[in-house]
């Protein structure tokens, strides 16, 4: 689900690992003297997710940081209940462990779900919100694509599901369907995975939904007009005084690798 390794922007840092609560976390970080950005992946992918975004988020001398999921990339596969809460207070640790007092935050499908739940719950940590594909907005989602994906064992069964990731299939190349088995194929992914599926979400803390959250701060939401996991919903919905929302023609669920260049202006506009 990320680039291939030549497409990767040489501004990205290498990796770091740091303890979070008991997980092995591999993460990226850059640090500036201006606001900080924290970026937040997706079910399934991992930090290289940002590949493509990084170098422009990094502009303006803003700090940006990435990490790997519990059960995602490198870090450390152990989760309790694989619930969106858990996954959430691992990101807040982070912050605090990389002296992040407040962040606009960035996530990415699950990971635009898990920013809208820190907003709800820690909201003075939260400068803005940009959303790339979200779930959590009430958008009913591709049960087959994530049930697959989970199952996935070779690449008769990998390369149907990444296809329904992009617009566009040559974004699908060999080294993303290598990556992506190579993954799957570590220990304790699986039933990670299906962990996290499996979870069910109850509800923001102060008893509404995630999409209650949007708006609360200043919110970015991008979406690609051909996303084949979570199609995207009618932006009068989430029309308001805090909210820009823009559909992208021609994209797929991943947005942000395909749409790169337009993604990147839109973000660097909106953080200012």
């Amino acid at each position: 689900m990320n680039p291939s390794p030549e497409a990767r922007s040489s501004t990205q840092p290498p990796p770091e690992y740091s303890d979070i609560r008991g997980h092995r976390v591999r993460h990226v970080i850059r640090r500036g003297t201006g606001d900080a950005v924290v970026l937040v992946h997706g079910f399934g992918s991992n930090l290289d997710t940002w590949a493509l975004n990084w170098g422009a988020l990094a502009t303006r001398d803003r700090t940006v940081a990435a990490l790997d999921l519990p059960a995602h990339g490198e870090s450390s596969r152990q989760l309790d209940s694989g619930s969106l809460e858990e996954l959430t207070s691992i990101v807040l640790a982070y912050m605090d462990a990389m002296g992040i007092a407040s962040a606009h935050m960035a996530g990415h499908s699950m990971g635009a779900a898990i920013c809208l739940l820190l907003a709800d719950q820690a909201a003075p940590r939260v400068k803005s919100l940009t959303l790339l594909a979200p779930a959590g907005l009430g958008q009913t989602i591709n049960r087959d694509f994530i049930m697959g994906f989970i199952a996935a064992e070779n690449r008769e069964q990998v390369l149907p599901l990444l296809h329904l990731l992009f617009a566009n299939e040559s974004f699908v190349t060999p080294q993303l369907v290598e990556d992506t088995l190579s993954y799957k194929r570590q220990q304790g992914v699986n039933e990670a995975l299906a962990r996290i599926a499996g979870s069910r979400f109850r509800g923001t803390s102060s008893g509404g939904q995630l999409r209650d959250v949007v708006g609360r701060v200043p919110t970015l939401i991008i979406w690609g007009a051909q996303d084949a996991i979570m199609p995207p919903p009618d932006p009068a919905a989430f029309a308001g005084d805090n909210v820009q929302f823009r559909v992208l023609p021609g994209f797929g669920h991943m947005v942000q690798v395909e749409a790169a260049a337009e993604v990147n202006r839109l973000i660097d506009a909106f953080l200012g």
